[in-house]
């Protein structure tokens, strides 16, 4: 792996913030996090953002975590989790109840052409949609809450967050297909570590090995360790981006996809 390239995409990253929206830096060129501001625009003049002290935008970031462990472009997830704040139908207690569940559900090509609406100048990459098995999760999700914030509050209190991603690792249906969710779970940590929510994140922790991460270390000859379906796997995959990219995390690798051809050795 050519060391030269990994500070051109990264020198590339900086240069190109203001292009893409989600790469979110902070005024030390330290990753501000996805959701801290998904650069889209509100007709009513707000920009779409979650602010994690508050617990709706809390829950919309597992949701997000959800949606976004699914296949399909990344506007997806994000412009869902856009959808239902601005219908403010992020509460728990909405999810909780099945007729609006199964109520979103049957709407949500009408949800999807509806979201655009609420942005202005929306562009993505391709058509907008929400995908069926997100809502079951979601209901999932909302049973769970409590528990789940019970787990984080205890991790945050030892500073041992490996308990609080088996748990989440455990739980059967916030994944595809009625799997347990797995990718996603440093995303949650990510986030709540870029808000300084929680300090005592590891930032080893907190880097996400999808598939468009992977796909862009096989380009860049970054060997990664195997990635089993186990967390201990996870965190070690996890780590060895972080050593490579500190508190960026897995950002230059996600972006590698938009700026690769800008890299010159």
């Amino acid at each position: 792996m050519n060391e030269k390239i990994i500070e051109i995409l990264i020198d590339k990253l900086y240069e190109n913030k203001e292009k893409y929206n989600y790469i979110n830096l902070k005024s030390k060129n330290e990753y501000a996090g996805w959701v801290t501001n998904f650069n889209l625009k509100l007709i009513d003049g707000q920009t779409m953002c979650l602010d994690l002290t508050n617990e709706q935008d809390l829950f919309l970031l597992f949701v997000l975590a959800i949606a976004w462990s699914r296949t399909g472009p990344w506007e997806n997830a994000a412009y869902f989790v856009t959808y239902l704040k601005v219908r403010k139908l992020d509460s728990v207690e909405f999810w909780l109840n099945e007729e609006n569940v199964s109520n979103e559900e049957k709407n949500r090509n009408i949800s999807a052409n509806t979201v655009l609406s609420y942005i202005a100048e929306a562009k993505t990459r391709k058509k907008i949609s929400f995908r069926k098995d997100i809502y079951k999760s979601i209901h999932l999700l909302a049973k769970n809450w409590i528990n789940i914030k019970i787990s984080l509050a205890m991790s945050n209190k030892t500073g041992e967050y490996k308990s609080f991603m088996y748990f989440m690792r455990n739980i059967e249906g916030l994944g595809v297909k009625n799997r347990k969710m797995f990718i996603k779970i440093p995303l949650i940590l990510r986030e709540l570590r870029c808000q300084n929510i929680y300090e005592n994140i590891p930032g080893n922790f907190c880097c996400v090995p999808d598939a468009r991460v992977k796909d862009a270390c096989k380009e860049l000859q970054i060997k990664l360790p195997t990635l089993t379906l186990e967390i201990d796997s996870l965190i070690k995959v996890s780590s060895v981006i972080y050593d490579y990219f500190g508190n960026l995390y897995d950002l230059p690798l996600f972006a590698y996809q938009d700026i690769k051809e800008q890299l010159v050795v």
